[in-house]
């Protein structure tokens, strides 16, 4: 059985336009919501246009960090550790390297309370799932491919009012990827495997 804490999706711009969190105990956006049975029924999502500034958290919250501020300190980790690994790749392989949706190898890293994995899509789309540290990288990178190609493809990329504008970030508002991703997550943690 996997636990899946959350997701992160970055556009090419660096920006989060997706968060999404699961079995999260220590969370910026409940810290200041009173905590009902709803709330651990359906997952909190982040960012909304309708929102923006509901989930910052006021100073005297016991996690002084608002929501913008940690996706951007996982952006930087993520971001620092495929630089480092991408440099080391091309020293050791005269250049190439990568495997998958990775460039330069980089899919996951472990801490002692959870495990973060990482996949970039062609067009520069970044997905980042943080797990239990038990759950490994050959058996989360098909998951996030699958997140990839089969639900944000399915009903982000295709949807009509999907802005196609690669200037300008946009949050993901779609009610479908929402359920079709919380139905994913829920299935891949309630099985013994992932594959």
């Amino acid at each position: 059985m996997v636990l899946v804490y959350n997701i992160y999706i970055f556009d090419r711009h660096c920006e989060c336009i997706f968060y999404t969190e699961w079995n999260r105990s220590r969370s910026p956006l409940t810290a200041d919501q009173p905590t009902t049975a709803d709330t651990t029924q359906r997952p909190l999502v982040w960012p909304t246009t309708a929102t923006s500034t509901a989930n910052r958290l006021p100073h005297d919250s016991p996690r002084n960090i608002a929501m913008e501020e940690e996706a951007k300190l996982v952006y930087g980790v993520a971001f620092s550790t495929r630089n480092i690994i991408n440099k080391l790749n091309s020293q050791e392989s005269g250049g190439t390297g990568g495997s998958g949706g990775n460039p330069g190898g980089f899919s996951s890293f472990a801490t002692n309370t959870y495990r973060m994995h990482y996949y970039e899509s062609p067009t520069g789309t970044k997905f980042i799932l943080t797990t239990d540290v038990a759950a490994t990288a050959a058996s989360i990178q098909p998951v996030l491919e699958m997140i990839y190609r089969n639900i944000y493809v399915e009903y982000v990329v295709k949807n009509p009012l999907f802005n196609v504008d690669p200037t300008v970030s946009s949050p993901i508002e779609n009610d479908y990827f929402r359920a079709v991703l919380n139905n994913y997550i829920r299935e891949i943690s309630s099985a013994t495997t992932v594959a």
